[in-house]
């Protein structure tokens, strides 16, 4: 398991630090639909959803932007 951190920013130009963590021995390449790669806000853990360059918690109620 790896991860790395990189910055991202809602609507509004709040900054926030995402989380990716990727199984390595399971994955076959960086693709948004890879099971083995999962996102998570730095600050309190919430899981996000990957759309290209965009991040969205599953209730919708905060979208980032890397």
């Amino acid at each position: 398991m790896s991860f790395r951190q990189f910055p991202a920013t809602d609507a509004n130009g709040g900054e926030y630090q995402v989380i990716e963590f990727r199984d390595e021995k399971a994955s076959t390449g960086p693709t948004a639909a890879d099971p083995h790669v999962r996102y998570e806000l730095l600050a309190d853990g919430r899981p996000l959803v990957r759309d290209g360059n965009r991040y969205t918690t599953p209730g919708g109620e905060l979208t980032l932007t890397a």
